[in-house]
């Protein structure tokens, strides 16, 4: 069984995908500049028995996110738990890829009473990025910064003529010939999203303190793209064995999105997980 709807969760009208019914609800979190249909290749297979819920993310998808709403990981951590209790949860197992493996780490940090199980797909906040694409988004904040407040939306222009940093400002030619970027540009484009909300939502790709993940309390299971080209796995490995009792597999030959490149071996993995 497959169903639709909105529900309200601090302050946004979040899109909900349901696939199955019954157990503890799997949240599953997706990436950015996506959204809940990114999952629809892996989640009638692990509604067996669950309710798997496919959100869209604030600033993504149809979820529709008030202009005061801030996409940090304050923000974000206490929309997720308002949309778990609007699922009628007590607790909720979590699985999220890069940005939504970032909103889950912070979550069952902040709240690891809400969490039975989490599962981590080359989340964006265990290691920094790359440091080409750490330029650009260091580039892309301290114009931001000295932006906001001037009321002006985010478009292709504001980011090529008007706000003019290096990074986009060498398009054709430098780090924005990027297929990554270019989408990046392209999805401020079309959403109009005010520049606080863009500085918000980049304090995601800040690391979480290596000190705090011998702090996560809740059963973890990392997956990660060998060839990971913006969160190195070599260099995630080691923060992730950090994590109590975290189980951290490594498929070969995968890059940033092992859900699509390897789609099932993840299900095999999470299954056996998840229980």
């Amino acid at each position: 069984m497959t169903t639709e709807e909105f529900l309200e969760a601090a302050g946004t009208r979040t899109l909900v995908r349901r696939h199955g019914e019954g157990g503890i609800p799997l949240v599953m979190l997706h990436g950015v500049m996506s959204d809940g249909t990114s999952w629809e290749g892996v989640a009638d297979q692990l509604a067996s028995g669950r309710t798997v819920v496919l959100p869209d993310l604030p600033l993504h998808g149809r979820t529709r996110t008030e202009e005061d709403f801030k996409p940090d990981p304050a923000g974000l951590v206490t929309w997720l738990e308002a949309l778990v209790d609007a699922l009628g949860a007590d607790q909720a197992d979590l699985c999220g890829l890069s940005l939504g493996g970032a909103v889950s780490l912070h979550f069952a940090l902040d709240r690891p009473g809400r969490v039975r199980r989490m599962v981590l797909v080359d989340a964006a906040n265990v290691v920094a990025l790359d440091p080409v694409y750490r330029q650009f988004i260091g580039e892309m904040r301290e114009k931001l910064e000295a932006a906001i407040g001037v009321g002006v939306m985010t478009s292709r222009q504001c980011w090529t003529e008007e706000l003019g940093f290096e990074g986009a400002k060498t398009a054709a030619v430098d780090l924005c010939a990027d297929p990554i970027v270019m989408s990046v540009l392209d999805y401020l484009e079309q959403r109009g999203i005010p520049f606080e909300q863009v500085m918000h939502g980049l304090r995601f790709l800040e690391p979480v303190d290596p000190g705090r993940l011998p702090q996560v309390s809740v059963p973890t299971m990392a997956i990660w793209g060998s060839e990971d080209p913006f969160f190195p796995a070599d260099e995630a490995l080691p923060l992730l064995g950090t994590i109590p009792g975290a189980r951290v597999h490594v498929m070969d030959g995968v890059g940033h999105n092992p859900v699509s490149e390897r789609p099932e071996r993840f299900v095999e993995l999470v299954q056996a997980f998840l229980g």
